[in-house]
């Protein structure tokens, strides 16, 4: 009964906020329930959860850019082989690209809608960081 009960106060808790935690999910807007609510543990799981997210996003187009970079250009001007390296670099830099891209607009939308009803939603592989970074030593509830 106690634990129906805890349940039902944090998802009242987290609805207070649903918005502002909401908001945090659109891209360089993660810091908004951190700072906004610092001491909100709902706010702060999904603005962690969107900074993560954000943070996986871009480390991947910068992962993009040096395989454009070395194998595109560098190894791409090779002669004869060369071709096939630009043509990787052009399939990881197209076709990679924008499967990601996709995945990271679905997960932002999939996010805004979960924190806006007031649930608890882990993004699936990324969210297992966000909470290490949520819960950290030292921070209270």
């Amino acid at each position: 009964m106690a634990d129906t009960e805890n349940r039902q106060e944090s998802l009242e808790q987290g609805q207070g906020n649903a918005a502002l935690a909401a908001v945090g999910y659109l891209p360089l807007l993660f810091f908004l329930p951190l700072v906004v609510a610092p001491n909100d543990r709902f706010c702060r799981f999904h603005g962690y959860q969107s900074l993560v997210a954000f943070l996986a996003f871009i480390l991947f187009w910068i992962a993009v850019w040096i395989v454009d970079l070395v194998f595109g250009r560098m190894i791409g001007s090779i002669f004869l082989i060369g071709f096939l390296f630009r043509a990787l670099a052009w399939l990881v830099h197209n076709i990679a690209g924008a499967l990601v891209s996709l995945g990271y607009f679905v997960l932002v939308i999939m996010g805004l809608v979960q924190a806006a009803i007031g649930r608890y939603w882990r993004i699936p592989v990324l969210g297992v960081y966000a909470e290490r970074l949520e819960t950290r030593p030292g921070q209270h509830n």
